[in-house]
């Protein structure tokens, strides 16, 4: 804002000196030499009467020095002559006699000769075409001339210049003159230009009514100065009144958008709106009745105007902002104006050319201040692009545009970045704002501890400096400059956790939580800016060791998170592509040695990959959100293959496992529905495996969701039971049909105590429970004796068979069946 503040100053300084110049112009006028050879005569007598008693009139008339400019005031609707002796004039040379006001009531120029006859009455002009810009009239040498006079009136009050030179200079600065008003007019279409662009850049009313005023004051200057005729015919004096009145108007409501006016107070904002009603009032009375006092009108609405323009700059200079400045400026250049408006067209008072340089410099002052307003514009739309909106702090492209820089200089340096994650509690409990005001307090005291330490400055601003950067939501950095040193890098990682130790607090609540800080190094982790911050985050998303404080990036860990988007990519693609099979694995029932049942497990062989495991490739499916259609899929061929399966054993059960996020996918149950009916298998015949952990997840919702799945008929199971943190209470309450050993309790049971207690314990609480026992993992007889002892119901391991694809199982199914078997028979049918 100072900045603007001193481009305002250089342009106000050079415009306070220009009208300096006019003003010692104009007092220079005044004190002109008294040789005279004119004379200024108020009469409205006609010419018959005044050439018979001219030397008795000279008596009582004005002396005016012919060959030098003169001003004089014409009183309204008063006849004046001008008159000039020729003979007092230097000879061999022609003269033009000039007034300048173009819009006299009336203008008649005689010449009289010694006996004070009128020798020509009619108009000699030496530029005829431009004589309505400034009405002259030629004097001839030798054509025996000895007195010239002009008889003119004006209907109000007038300065008026008026003076004889000669023919060439006045030839001279005629055509300066219009040049002068052609660069006034460019001006204004300039202006004009402007405003237009703006209006249809921004679509703001403000600029197309800017733009009106500026057509209206360009009107009003072609009136002025009489270029208006040669545009547009009819057009006199008596217009400029309803002209001047709409330009009042429209300034007065660009003013009161661009000046914020609507922002003020209720009492002042309505006062203002009763002004520019006033106004609109005032210009279509101008316009519609003629005959009320015009001049008087509008000198009552440019008092009010300038009244209420007063009391906005003073409300103004109360208000400390960054648009203060140009603001101020614009009312200024625009109240000029009006009060040039004011004093020449109002009471007369002034000079063509002082009143048309003030319009000049306004004007363009005018388009200076739309233009650096825009310029601040900008400049406000840059900062907001490069710095964070909460914190004031640079952002992300701001700190890249910073490693640029390094990289550029081949500078050593290293990326920390840190996430407090008590910001995110921090919103949901404090609020948005409070959360902001308490994590800036933190976020300075850091900034300021940053300072003793080897860390870049982002930036250096009027009221503070930055050593912090805003990369996202929730996520800070800063840059450490020079040779990786860990010890370094500890030290940092050791002053920011000292001060989130402290955690947030807001009213008597004090929140405390973890920071994940990461760390990369230029140029040992990559080559490019953005490189080097995707490394940063890598290593602060990575999960930290028991004990560190931070991590610094690891490749092996990347190309590990790589592989995983590339399977998560192509896990989609498998699913579309049915790359995708199930196998199956038979469950016995532990006294019969009957086939009971299966489990469907899912593989994928993936054409690059080759075989990912599930315990892979399920994890990932998860945070890939691509679950509920891997487990639609499943469900899908799953059902199909049992409609089959159930034709050879029409008892048999197909356990299917679904994940915590399958529980919560509402269009399981209509699917599975809708299949059951599809293949016409039974409900009851479908079991439905949940890990132990994802029930205690989804602890809240669980309960429902299976009731669900009850009333469609479906079994339901614990998988992995023991491997959770379930309680008795909560598994008998969601009653499950079945609970499953895992295999990690039954691989070892022979050799371990704590296994043998386990399995042992399950069989007996789902014995209390009233659900049956299914054992995973059997590969041996001695562990199959054990669980038989237990009083496992049924089982599945490699002692029976290993999973199958569907054609394999189907003929497993076919062969176990022809033969009568026992237990053993069937154990020996591995494979």
């Amino acid at each position: 804002m100072h900045f603007i503040g001193k481009h305002i100053h250089r342009v106000v300084r050079p415009l306070l000196i220009i009208m300096c110049c006019v003003f010692l112009h104009s007092v220079s006028t005044f004190a002109a030499s008294d040789n005279t050879s004119a004379w200024l005569l108020d009469s409205a007598e006609p010419l018959a009467k005044l050439s018979g008693t001219l030397q008795e009139s000279l008596q009582n008339a004005k002396q005016l020095n012919a060959l030098e400019s003169s001003s004089i005031r014409l009183a309204p609707q008063t006849s004046h002559w001008l008159i000039i002796d020729l003979f007092q004039l230097p000879d061999n040379k022609n003269y033009v006699v000039y007034l300048g006001e173009p819009n006299l009531t009336w203008a008649k120029f005689y010449l009289l000769d010694e006996s004070y006859q009128a020798t020509d009455d009619q108009r000699l002009a030496s530029l005829e075409s431009l004589s309505n810009v400034r009405p002259h009239w030629l004097i001839e040498h030798s054509q025996g001339h000895r007195w010239a006079l002009v008889n003119f009136e004006h209907d109000r009050s007038l300065t008026l210049e008026v003076g004889v030179v000669t023919a060439k200079a006045f030839e001279i600065n005629l055509h300066q003159i219009i040049l002068s008003y052609g660069a006034i007019l460019g001006v204004l279409i300039l202006c004009m230009f402007v405003c237009a662009v703006y209006f249809f850049v921004s679509q703001q009313p403000k600029y197309l009514v800017l733009n009106a005023y500026f057509v209206l004051v360009c009107i009003g200057f072609l009136i002025d100065n009489g270029l208006i005729n040669y545009l547009v015919n009819g057009f006199d004096w008596e217009a400029k009144w309803p002209v001047n009145e709409f330009a009042l108007c429209f300034a007065s409501y660009f003013l009161y958008h661009f000046l914020a006016i609507y922002t003020y107070k209720p009492r002042f904002k309505k006062a203002w709106q009763a002004m520019m009603v006033c106004l609109l009032s005032a210009a279509v009375l101008s316009s519609l009745l003629p005959q009320f006092n015009r001049q008087w009108l509008f000198i009552v609405s440019c008092i009010v105007f300038l009244s209420f323009a007063a009391a906005v700059f003073l409300r103004l200079m109360q208000r400390k902002n960054s648009r203060t400045h140009l603001r101020c400026f614009m009312l200024l250049t625009i109240v000029t104006q009006v009060l040039s408006l004011f004093i020449w067209n109002g009471f007369g008072i002034g000079y063509h050319g002082v009143h048309n340089t003030i319009l000049l410099i306004t004007s363009l002052a005018i388009c200076s201040v739309l233009l650096l307003k825009d310029r601040q514009q900008i400049s406000a739309f840059s900062y907001s692009m490069l710095h964070d909106a909460d914190t004031k702090l640079p952002n992300k492209q701001f700190l890249l545009a910073q490693m640029v820089k390094k990289v550029s200089q081949k500078q050593h340096f290293s990326v920390l970045l840190f996430k407090p994650h008590v910001l995110s509690n921090a919103r949901s409990t404090f609020g948005f704002e409070q959360a902001n005001i308490c994590i800036n307090e933190r976020l300075s005291i850091l900034n300021t501890q940053l300072q003793t330490m080897n860390a870049l400055k982002l930036e250096i601003q009027a009221s503070r400096s930055a050593w912090l950067a805003h990369v996202d939501d929730s996520t800070f950095g800063c840059l450490v400059i020079g040779e990786l040193e860990l010890s370094h890098i500890e030290q940092f990682a050791c002053l920011i956790h000292g001060v989130f130790e402290e955690g947030l607090t807001h009213e008597d609540i004090n929140l405390v939580d973890s920071v994940d800080i990461g760390v990369a190094y230029y140029p040992m982790h990559g080559n490019t800016a953005k490189q080097i911050l995707q490394c940063a985050i890598q290593a602060m998303t990575e999960k930290r060791l028991q004990g560190e404080r931070w991590r610094m990036f690891d490749s092996e860990s990347a190309r590990l998170s790589e592989q995983r988007l590339s399977i998560a990519a192509a896990l989609k693609m498998a699913i579309d592509e049915n790359q995708l099979s199930l196998h199956f694995q038979p469950q016995i029932c532990l006294k019969t040695g009957k086939v009971v049942g299966c489990e469907a497990l899912l593989r994928w062989h993936h054409p690059v990959f080759g075989a990912v495991s599930p315990d892979v490739f399920i994890p990932i499916a998860e945070s890939a959100g691509v679950i509920n259609q891997l487990t639609e899929w499943v469900v899908e061929n799953g059902i199909q293959w049992q409609a089959k399966f159930c034709k050879l054993i029409p008892d048999h059960v197909i356990s299917i496992n679904i994940s915590a996020k399958d529980l919560l996918n509402k269009e399981l149950p209509v699917l599975l529905i809708t299949i059951l009916n599809e293949q016409k298998v039974r409900a009851e015949s479908v079991m439905l495996e949940l890990t132990e952990s994802a029930t205690l997840e989804e602890s809240k919702k669980i309960k429902a969701t299976l009731d669900d799945y009850r009333l469609i008929g479906l079994k339901l199971a614990i998988d992995d039971f023991g491997t959770g943190y379930s309680s008795l209470a909560y598994l008998s309450q969601l009653g499950f049909d079945e609970v499953k050993i895992d295999k990690q309790f039954v691989l070892n049971l022979p050799f371990s105590v704590n296994d043998q207690s386990i399995c042992r314990a399950t069989c007996d609480i789902a014995a209390t429970l009233g659900a049956q026992v299914v054992a995973e993992g059997i590969e041996e007889e001695q562990s199959l004796a054990m669980l038989q002892s237990y009083g496992c119901q049924f089982g599945q391991g490699y002692y029976f068979s290993k999973p199958l694809c569907a054609d394999d199982y189907l003929a497993w199914i076919s062969d176990v069946q022809k033969v009568e078997i026992s237990l053993d028979a069937t154990a020996n049918l591995i494979d």
